[in-house]
């Protein structure tokens, strides 16, 4: 159900908002991050391949977000791995701002959607040739969708406290 939401949001809402002609919000990764700690790496792989193809199929662009999603998704355990607290991580958890806390999810969240900002918009442009282009679009497409991640995080957390 997560990931229909995920998907209905970027397809219907998220792919037609852009912020000054240079921000681009792919909200579809909050689903791709939120995955428990334990999530072994073929897997998590996997998922991300199928959340990329689909938003692909949606946006008519052929493995752009399949490549840059297997790679975050490759590049998952070993973040966990350097950002592991004192003590590991609690069994069944998963990475949200409101379990781990803001420091800890902004410092997961920003390397991985950085991450994949960067590699989407690299292949859209084909190489470095615009790089400084590329770049202002990278880092404003990766801070809109970080922030748009976080607003999903908080709106649920604070509806599943009300019920």
């Amino acid at each position: 159900m997560t990931f229909v939401a995920y998907i209905l949001a970027q397809v219907l809402i998220f792919n037609k908002l852009v912020l000054f002609g240079n921000a681009f919000c792919f909200i579809y990764l909050g689903f791709l991050l939120t995955f428990p700690f334990e999530l072994a790496v073929i897997p998590a792989m996997l998922i991300g391949l199928s959340t990329g193809l689909t938003v692909d199929i949606f946006t008519n662009t052929p493995g752009m977000h399949a490549a840059a999603s297997v790679l975050v998704m490759y590049v998952r355990p070993r973040l966990l791995d350097l950002l592991t607290p004192q003590g590991g991580y609690p069994a069944g958890v998963i990475p949200k701002p409101s379990v781990m806390g803001f420091q800890w999810f902004a410092s997961y969240a920003l390397i991985l959607i950085f991450l994949h900002q960067f590699v989407l918009f690299f292949i859209e442009y084909g190489g470095f040739e615009m790089f400084f282009r590329t770049f202002l679009k990278v880092i404003s497409s990766s801070l809109f969708t970080f922030i748009m991640v976080l607003l999903v995080q908080y709106m649920f957390v604070f509806r599943k406290r009300r019920a």
